[in-house]
């Protein structure tokens, strides 16, 4: 598994409460949170008994209080070892600092930790079992401040699991409420502060994760050492600039029969929304466009360049002719199978020599929407009116770090699977009907040259790249919310 699908696999992130996240966006704060120890025993000997090998950690996730909703990703501590009780010491020490940054500057937006011990049954399986939880606030009644400074603070602890939460009686302010009982003689000690020099990392830290200095975040340079925490005094990698020209795209059996099937799918679609049939000429494609962005595994590092796709034929109508020849053998492609092409060349600037660093295509057509309950569509169709835009395709390449040119011939992603863009996408040809070779091509493919120089423009005869270096992503879970109402179908989607 290469670097970017395993960083991109392992840090998925629950959005913000939607109602949180409609008011106005203010400036990133960036915080350091260095949990230190915890003191009293948690650990009932019960427990104790019954486990072998016992460890506690800690977990830490953001949670909005307002809508009773956790959202970003939990972030754990190592195990730390915990000896019999007749035994234990009052205090685990952890001495380990979290980094993130949020824009949610609200009271109720908090941090929860929780207490977990864990160890092995008499089978050898592992049980994790939730000791307590405490509410560490975050921004005090001031919203533009952090609720505490850099000293030390002592964090009350709470019988239960965090869970208890999203209890409708759990009401604000938790902490008060007669359904939340102290654990005494129980507590954690941590230090909240603002981190400034986080800020730099902005572009390739995504909001509201939560990250240890340890874990290597890609554009970031590493740091050697005992503790090596990279986030403490991060360094970025230097930058270097790529090139694509000559892209275009293929789609499976030929563009024309593709955006035959997808426009009868969207007006069937329509009419089981609406009860109003749609005949062909009321939905229309207005623009096929492309979306390339710099994806870490963790996010865009900046935000997607967005340009338009034309049909090959349209291409060989209104430039030279030594351009079409161009484009026509390149593609390969028999007559009526056209490709979708871009004219101009694409520069990419924000790439970094680092594996988990890949450019992320995405294939994007807009439709004129039928407007109106009554399903009748706009009298003009035009972008500046009502459209629908749906996700089609999408590719992801990495880049091989050593090579300076070269062409890149890359099978298209769609259906269920998870994308960059946590967004649903057309669906692709059952899987079960085709042999390998086929599968990669029938979904469609993205051809493009590449290279690090503004001045050099290959030559079409140049070797393609498949195998290893063309992405192939496994089937996963698939997205939970719909950008719209015309891909929430299942005959569309799979």
């Amino acid at each position: 598994m290469n670097d970017w699908l395993r960083i991109f696999d392992q840090n998925v992130l629950v959005p913000p409460h939607p109602q949180r996240a409609r008011q106005p966006l203010k400036e990133s704060t960036a915080f350091q949170c260095v949990l230190k120890w915890l003191d009293g025993p948690l650990m009932k000997q019960g427990v104790l008994e019954v486990l072998s090998e016992v460890g506690c950690h800690l977990r830490v996730s953001l949670f909005d209080v307002t809508y009773r909703h956790f959202f970003g990703r939990t972030w754990k501590t190592t195990v730390r070892p915990v000896e019999p009780l007749s035994r234990q010491p009052s205090r685990i020490v952890f001495e380990e600092p979290v980094y993130f940054h949020t824009s949610l500057k609200h009271p109720n937006v908090v941090a929860v930790v929780e207490v977990v011990t864990e160890g092995l049954t008499r089978d050898g399986s592992l049980q994790a079992l939730s000791c307590g939880f405490g509410i560490l606030r975050l921004f005090g009644n001031k919203l533009e401040s952090p609720a505490s400074a850099s000293q030390d603070t002592r964090l009350r602890l709470y019988h239960g699991s965090p869970r208890a939460l999203l209890h409708p009686l759990l009401q604000d302010p938790v902490e008060q409420n007669k359904h939340v009982t102290l654990i005494e003689g129980c507590s954690l000690q941590y230090a909240l502060r603002p981190h400034p020099l986080l800020e730099p990392l902005f572009h390739l830290l995504p909001e509201n994760l939560l990250v240890s200095g340890l874990q290597h975040i890609p554009g970031l340079l590493r740091v050697h050492g005992e503790k090596g925490d990279a986030l403490r005094k991060p360094r970025l990698q230097k930058s270097v600039t790529w090139y694509l020209d000559d892209l275009f795209f293929t789609l499976y059996p030929s563009l024309e029969k593709f955006e035959e099937e997808l426009l009868e799918l969207l007006i069937s679609d329509y009419f089981r929304e609406g009860g109003v049939p749609l005949d062909g000429s009321t939905l229309e494609i207005l623009e096929r466009r492309l979306c390339v962005g710099v994806h870490n595994g963790l996010g865009f590092v900046q935000r997607p360049q967005v340009v338009v796709l034309v049909p090959e034929l349209d291409v060989a109508l209104t430039r030279s002719a030594s351009f079409s020849r161009k484009v026509g053998s390149s593609s390969k492609a028999s007559s009526g199978n056209q490709a979708l092409v871009l004219r101009s060349r694409l520069r990419l600037p924000e790439m970094v020599r680092d594996p988990a660093f890949a450019i992320v295509f995405q294939l994007e057509y807009v439709f004129n929407s039928p407007s109106g309950v009554d399903g009748k569509a706009a009298s003009v169709p035009s972008l500046s009116g009502v459209a629908c835009m749906h996700t089609i395709r999408w590719a992801v390449w990495n880049p091989v770090l050593e090579a300076g040119s070269g062409k890149v011939t890359l099978p298209l992603q769609g259906g269920i699977r998870p994308n960059p863009s946590h967004r649903l996408v057309y669906k692709v040809p059952p899987a079960s009907r085709s042999s390998e070779e086929v599968k990669q091509v029938e979904s469609g493919t993205v051809q493009f040259q590449y290279s690090l120089s503004p001045e050099e423009h290959l030559d079409t005869t140049t070797g393609l790249v498949h195998g290893s270096e063309a992405e192939r992503q496994p089937s996963r879970r698939p997205p939970t919310s719909p950008t719209s109402k015309c891909l929430q179908r299942t005959d569309f989607l799979c």
